[in-house]
């Protein structure tokens, strides 16, 4: 999972063994080590400083620029009128 450091300043996350600074997206684990299914760990990320970061649906890809329409040229390069 992906989550956004809106603290204000930079956080020490231990499971990441790093800092990670104001508005820095980082990915995280939803669990904390030795999750079972019989003794569930998740990991709660407080809203107040991490805010949740979806990734794009599979089936939309990111927005593109648009990009101008090809224009012909003649034989010496320049456009065609």
């Amino acid at each position: 999972m992906k989550v956004k450091n809106v603290s204000g300043g930079p956080r020490w996350v231990p499971l990441l063994g790093r800092e990670v600074a104001d508005g820095e997206i980082a990915e995280v684990p939803e669990t904390q080590p030795g999750h079972t299914e019989e003794n569930p760990l998740p990991i709660v990320w407080p809203e107040a400083t991490w805010e949740p970061v979806s990734d794009p649906a599979p089936d939309k890809p990111a927005a593109k620029a648009a990009l101008p329409a090809p224009v012909a040229a003649d034989d010496n390069g320049k456009a065609a009128s």
